[in-house]
């Protein structure tokens, strides 16, 4: 799907896929690797993805391991033909059918990214592998020109480079994650990769799995699922698949013109079922729900930018400025306009970028301590 200046989605043709050249290779998530990439990032999957497969592999019982991980890296900078540097799985001919591009840690990929990973990641689309980008990943997946006149999410930090590197692609911050099926995009927040993970294991291994997954991995989950939502900590590990069917579904339409009747189609359950459960599950009502949606929503748009108050409002199906201000003061004790002064993408320190880089420098290469762990959850 692909989304449209007016908010619309649109259904893209799929392009011509080779399926011989991923045969056998539908389970195997690659991950690329290239100078500057965010450690945190490409262990941090390859554990999450790790997880899932026990889980997945538990729930069959029939000891096959049902995802593989794999990272790929150019031996030089012209090198066109990557080698898989490491392997979940010693056996066969390693094939990945998605490859995943991970953010840096601190500084925006250079524009003289190896040429040889371009190449090769737009060699794998041409034989059907989906492409991920991560934050500023996607400057590597803009650079294969795979992405021309396509809506790409990413990180508000590095929204205008990216917009001002790559003119032929338009840039989206308010949008999460951006499936078009055969790229995907993500990169709204920090933890963006997180997201991701989870979203390829629900695609690959199903919402159960998921789940298992997010439990297992979130021991303290309420703050670890905020990422979603700034001030909303929506619960998410509560194991009952139709209500986290219906959650999703008002996520990604931000909690705007849902009603009773269509939440409770999304989640497949009959409206009375559906609000008992969908209440034991969240603790809190389809309307409170929606509604704490859309003020987060408001908050995300508030710290990321410069949207007008009446833009927002208009977004979220506020009837006007003053409707929108009164709910979004009632909730966080703040106008909308003092929020985002307190709150908002200016009131971040540049210094404190400008110290996480120069703290890199100084550490050993390979180091993995706290201080280095903190600066790489700030990654763009």
């Amino acid at each position: 799907m692909h989304k449209t200046g007016q908010g619309k989605v649109t259904v893209l043709r799929p392009r011509q896929q080779q399926e011989t050249a991923t045969a056998g290779a539908t389970n195997e998530i690659g991950i690329v690797l290239y100078p500057g990439v965010q450690a945190a990032c490409v262990h941090g999957l390859t554990d999450l993805f790790q997880i899932a497969a026990n889980i997945a592999r538990d729930q069959q019982r029939d000891g096959r391991f049902p995802l593989r991980v794999t990272h790929w890296q150019p031996a030089n900078n012209r090198d066109t033909e990557l080698s898989c540097v490491y392997d979940s799985d010693t056996g066969g001919n390693p094939q990945p059918r998605i490859l995943i591009i991970p953010p840096t840690m601190v500084d925006l990929p250079s524009p003289d990214v190896p040429v040889g990973v371009v190449s090769w990641l737009r060699n794998r689309y041409a034989c059907g592998a989906k492409l991920v980008s991560v934050c500023s990943g996607a400057f590597i997946l803009a650079a294969t020109g795979l992405v021309a006149r396509r809506w790409v999410s990413t990180h508000r930090i590095c929204a205008e480079a990216l917009a001002k590197r790559f003119p032929e692609i338009t840039v989206d911050t308010n949008q999460r994650v951006i499936d078009d099926g055969d790229i995907i995009t993500a990169g709204a927040d920090f933890l963006a990769w997180v997201d991701v993970g989870l979203l390829l294991v629900d695609k690959i291994l199903g919402s159960g799995v998921r789940v298992e997954t997010a439990r297992f991995m979130l021991s303290d989950p309420a703050p670890s699922e905020a990422r979603y939502f700034p001030g909303f900590t929506p619960r998410q590990t509560h194991g009952d698949t139709a209500v986290l069917k219906a959650q999703e579904w008002v996520h990604i339409r931000d909690g705007q013109d849902v009603s009773l009747a269509s939440m409770a189609a999304a989640a497949g359950l009959e409206r009375r079922t559906f609000l008992r459960r969908f209440a034991n599950a969240t603790r809190m009502t389809p309307i409170e729900y929606c509604r704490a949606v859309r003020i987060a929503r408001a908050r995300e748009l508030l710290e990321g930018g410069n949207t007008p108050q009446k833009e927002i409002a208009q977004s979220l199906a506020y009837r006007d400025v003053a409707s929108f201000a009164r709910v979004f003061r009632k909730v966080t004790g703040l106008a909308p306009g003092a929020y985002r002064k307190r709150f908002g993408l200016s009131a971040l320190s540049h210094d404190y970028f400008a110290e996480g880089r120069a703290a890199a420098a100084q550490l050993p290469q390979g180091t993995a301590n706290a201080e280095l762990m903190d600066r790489e959850a700030v990654s763009v």
